[in-house]
């Protein structure tokens, strides 16, 4: 698929991929994850699991988003 066949709704997702992509390497870079629970930012430390998950939950969802019009 060449990058002129792709459709509205694929460069809806590959934006939407990459602005999960952009969270990730912001709560990396920072250390931080947004926590909804208080509706603010905690620390890693504070939040070991939540930002774990955060990180590999988001990096796979990121990536398919992104790569997923390429691949079907």
């Amino acid at each position: 698929m060449a990058f002129m066949d792709l459709t509205t709704l694929d460069t809806i997702r590959i934006s939407i991929g990459v602005s999960i992509l952009l969270y990730v390497a912001n709560c990396m870079l920072n250390q931080k994850v947004w926590i909804r629970k208080t509706f603010s930012w905690g620390e890693r430390e504070e939040y070991p699991k939540i930002f774990q998950m955060n990180i590999i939950g988001g990096t796979l969802i990121g990536i398919f988003l992104v790569a997923g019009p390429f691949l079907f």
